[in-house]
């Protein structure tokens, strides 16, 4: 009978570990692509300028710092031929170039560009110009030399391997501490053990996968693999650093359960790589594209510990009562088995409380910086689905508070109606645990409310160019002493491949007769935006609206803006 209900115990896991596998991979497919964490400011030549002469670089400019990869900023001519003759050396970190000859002939050119921002999140694009009487060109051909589909395919996948690595490190961790500190038995210890090593080695898997899974994310193409120059940037970069000491961290962690087994030292040990592991996440991401980023990196340090406390030791709860021996009629065969996993339960209870305020003190401190202002939360995509985890949060909290008020009591008196109850809330403790840890790879991919040029809006409208494509339109002054306009294609977005193919703008000031002037929009498919320094003068302009719909069509509406005193 025991080995039945240990089987049966050993499938719930698996079943549990297969759904928090399904819920990351549900969440991430219902988030939206990865947001452009960068995003261009100013672009010379502009995109499809026709120019008599030819210029001499190409230079793009960017909101934040990035890094350029080898081959991240070409340009080609009409036969797919690359013409430039490499990267222009510059002290601005926000800014990339590349030469171009002195004797470039007449012709059509497109640059195809792609970049790193400053949390390690690859963002491309391409745009053309024409220099002398030369037709541009073509679509067809740009899209055969720029095929996007194995770096988005990266991408996606990039997000899945995150909250699967997330949930990884914070178990082994977890589990490590609480086989060290919390178990009272031998058996205890063997459960907290065995979970650990098993997320570690998981952990692991995802943390090497990860590396030439951002390669290709970076660098667009497969065959980047074979670059041993693509490598070493990826290695040398903060996600590459990040990934190497995790990685490092839960090596060591599994070693120290598969080669010394009998060590009293271990589990300190243990504890200690798991920790490294832990720590290795804010190497990279958000923190470091966001002030105060002291603020940042100390609440996510006591954000993800006490998660790792909580998880882990959650996990090691889990297992216990799911493999717990029952007799005939709830009862535990093994005397005082009942017992001592109930003296564990409370342990656990009490810490999961400290735990708790931690995470939540640590969500606090960085949300502040990261949201930048109240309505961000309900304005930016950041901030909606900071709100889904706080929810999914919330009701764990709730089912967490029943356990400890009404069943860890109970089991605690061997009440057989306890424990079949504690079962089954502890099961949807863990799926809830997964969908925060799905919403929080998603998170960890999306550009923070504080760096969205949109959040700063102070007007919004929408703009109709025909029955099914409709522009959300907002006006900010982001940009310091400039005004800008973005214009986000609403629900449902087409995929970028089916939007937008081109879009122009003509602003005018009626009150001056002022205008059309002809304003150049950087972006493609579903975001566009624009910064424009005429747009000075206070009261009502109007914005016209050229969009390409596709090669054989345009439409056109025109807005209001109205642009306050300042």
């Amino acid at each position: 009978m025991s080995a039945v209900v240990r089987g049966r115990g050993s499938g719930r896991l698996r079943s549990g570990l297969l759904l928090a596998v399904l819920v990351a991979a549900w969440t991430l497919a219902w988030a939206a692509p990865a947001d452009a964490h960068a995003y261009l400011t100013d672009a010379e030549p502009a995109d499809r300028a026709v120019l008599e002469e030819a210029p001499r670089q190409v230079r793009l400019t960017f909101n934040e710092p990035v890094q350029l990869p080898t081959g991240g900023l070409r340009v080609l001519d009409q036969d797919t031929n690359r013409v430039d003759l490499g990267v222009v050396e510059d002290d601005d970190p926000t800014s990339v170039a590349v030469e171009l000859p002195d004797d470039l002939p007449d012709g059509g050119y497109f640059v195809a560009w792609r970049v790193i921002s400053a949390d390690s999140h690859p963002v491309g694009g391409v745009r053309t110009f024409t220099v002398g009487d030369a037709p541009e060109v073509d679509a067809e051909t740009i899209a055969g030399a720029v095929d996007s589909g194995e770096a988005d395919a990266a991408l996606q996948l990039g997000r899945l391997l995150r909250a699967l690595a997330y949930a990884a490190t914070l178990v082994a961790a977890g589990a490590a501490l609480t086989g060290w500190r919390m178990t009272a038995t031998t058996g205890q210890r063997a459960a907290a053990t065995r979970l650990a090593g098993q997320a570690a080695l998981g952990g692991l898997v995802v943390a090497l996968l990860s590396l030439p899974v951002q390669l290709v994310a970076v660098l667009g193409e497969v065959g980047a693999l074979a670059s041993t120059v693509a490598w070493q940037e990826v290695l040398a970069s903060s996600f590459g650093r990040s990934s190497l000491v995790r990685s490092a961290g839960l090596a060591l962690l599994l070693l120290c359960f598969v080669a010394t087994r009998d060590a009293p030292w271990r589990h300190a040990v243990a504890t200690g790589a798991g920790t490294v592991a832990v720590v290795s996440w804010v190497l990279d991401g958000h923190q470091r594209t966001v002030e105060p980023a002291w603020l940042l990196i100390g609440g996510d340090l006591l954000h993800l510990g006490a998660a790792a406390v909580w998880l882990g030791g959650l996990g090691v709860v889990a297992s216990l009562v799911w493999r717990r021996p029952r007799g005939a009629h709830g009862a535990a065969d093994a005397p005082g088995a009942a017992t001592s996993l109930a003296t564990l339960i409370a342990r656990f209870s009490s810490v999961a409380l400290i735990a708790v305020l931690g995470v939540t003190v640590g969500g606090v401190a960085m949300s502040a910086p990261l949201l930048g202002e109240p309505a961000a939360l309900l304005e930016t995509r950041h901030g909606q689905l900071l709100l889904a985890k706080v929810g999914a949060v919330g009701v764990v909290l709730l089912v967490a508070a029943y356990n400890r008020l009404r069943l860890v009591p109970a089991v605690g008196r061997d009440h057989a109606g306890g424990w079949r109850q504690l079962t089954r809330t502890l099961r949807v403790e863990a799926a809830l645990l997964a969908v925060v840890l799905g919403i929080t790879g998603v998170l960890a991919t999306t550009a923070p409310a504080a760096s969205d040029a949109s959040a700063g809006a102070f007007f919004r409208t929408t703009a109709e160019l025909d029955e099914e494509l409709v522009l959300d339109v907002w006006l900010d002054t982001y940009i310091e002493g400039r005004t800008t306009v973005h214009l986000f294609l609403l629900d449902p977005p087409p995929p970028p491949q089916e939007a937008l193919e081109d879009l122009r703008l003509e602003l005018s000031y009626p009150a001056a007769d002022l205008g059309p002037l002809v304003v150049e929009p950087f972006g493609a498919g579903n975001h566009w935006m624009a910064s424009i320094e005429e747009m000075t003068f206070p009261g009502e302009w109007e914005l016209e609206i050229i969009a390409g719909i596709d090669r054989f069509t345009e439409a056109r509406t025109t807005v209001t803006l109205p642009l306050p005193e300042r």
